[in-house]
């Protein structure tokens, strides 16, 4: 017999996409199941929407102002009355038999959480940097747009820690702090969710060129652990060391490139520019001011 599962959705000012969203979560084969989104102080007809729901599967919790991923989620889960409580991203679609994997590997794998594979658009389109950030296939990594956990086990070591969101890694600690507390964890490939089209500016960008800056804390803070999921880190001490690489041939490959975009009909030399070389020649010095400031090798 199936049991309640809570799917929890936070949303922030995405409110064409969090409609494609919640129609496709509608829609899940399951049959027991609860969904909690949590509007994080949108200002674009978000809170109107939301509020002109009928579907008595979906309950709505405001936050009057904006509080970043990992508290909008946590006020999800706080209210989950489900024993399972899975996670999805308001610009994700999930397929009709997503929930119904997740469960079965929780409660066949006697796993305190899993998670599984994120693509984007579909599972054939190839895309382009930074477009393949966003993909997660054959569920190699913990990502927050399809990840479940046992209540009890959020209930033992807690939710999303928000000091983590400005890394958009908030998913990859909750999971090596869950993994050092001695949780099982499973990879499910066939659940699978979908990552709606992204819209890339010079400003996500930038914000995107952190990311790799997490590890030099997740290495101070989890020794031991850091490295569960494999990781980027290589040697445990060089993270992602193709950056170098790429930073080595930039003369070479900045002329290549910009052919290729232009081939490709894209015509934004800004972006193009903040791709190569700015967003990668950032990324490296985050990772390196954050390992100084840690006081780990790295880098």
């Amino acid at each position: 017999m199936l049991e309640m599962i809570s799917l929890v959705i936070p949303t922030y000012n995405r409110l064409t996409r969090l409609r494609d969203c919640l129609h496709s979560v509608t829609k899940l084969a399951h049959t027991e199941y609860e969904i909690l989104v949590v509007n994080d102080g949108s200002t674009d007809g978000t809170r109107a929407y939301l509020d002109s729901l009928t579907d008595p599967r979906i309950t709505v919790i405001h936050h009057e102002k904006n509080r970043g991923q990992s508290q909008a989620r946590t006020s999800g889960f706080c209210q989950a009355r489900g024993t399972i409580v899975a996670f999805t991203d308001d610009d994700c679609i999930v397929d009709s038999h997503w929930l119904n994997e997740l469960e079965s590997a929780v409660r066949f794998g006697s796993y305190d959480f899993v998670f599984g594979a994120t693509f984007y658009v579909n599972q054939q389109y190839q895309g382009y940097f930074p477009e393949r950030l966003t993909s997660n296939g054959g569920g190699r990594w913990p990502g927050g747009a399809n990840i479940a956990f046992t209540k009890k086990l959020l209930d033992r070591i807690g939710s999303f820690e928000s000091t983590f969101d400005e890394y958009h890694n908030e998913d990859t600690e909750l999971a090596i702090r869950a993994v050092a507390s001695g949780a099982r964890y499973g990879r499910v490939p066939q659940a699978l969710v979908y990552h709606q089209p992204e819209t890339w500016t010079i400003r996500s960008l930038l914000a995107s060129s952190k990311n790799l800056a997490v590890w030099p804390v997740l290495k101070k803070m989890y020794p031991i652990h850091y490295l569960a999921f494999g990781g980027p880190a290589r040697w445990r001490v060089v993270v992602e060391p193709s950056d170098y690489i790429k930073i080595a041939l930039l003369p070479l490959l900045i002329p290549l490139l910009l052919v290729r975009y232009w081939y490709h009909g894209k015509r934004g030399l800004l972006i193009f520019f903040t791709k190569w070389p700015v967003w990668i020649l950032m990324r490296r010095w985050q990772v390196i001011r954050q390992a100084i400031r840690q006081r780990v090798f790295m880098v």
